[in-house]
């Protein structure tokens, strides 16, 4: 018999969006100066977003 691990829902629900944090942060590393403000705006709405997600997802006490 075997036995199947549980899927962990949660890192499947998150890797995407880890794996575009990354992403951003290779990119803007290699950014020359006009586009190093951009992909740092973007950069910094993802992880907004979340952050926001985060706090409306979390149970009330």
């Amino acid at each position: 018999m075997k036995h199947r691990l549980p899927r962990n829902r949660l890192l499947r629900k998150e890797l995407p969006w880890l794996v575009a944090e990354v992403v951003l942060l290779l990119i803007l590393f290699n950014a020359n100066a006009p586009e190093l403000w951009f992909w740092l705006v973007v950069l910094l709405v993802v992880w907004g977003y979340r952050v926001e997600r985060w706090w409306s997802s979390r149970p009330e006490s």
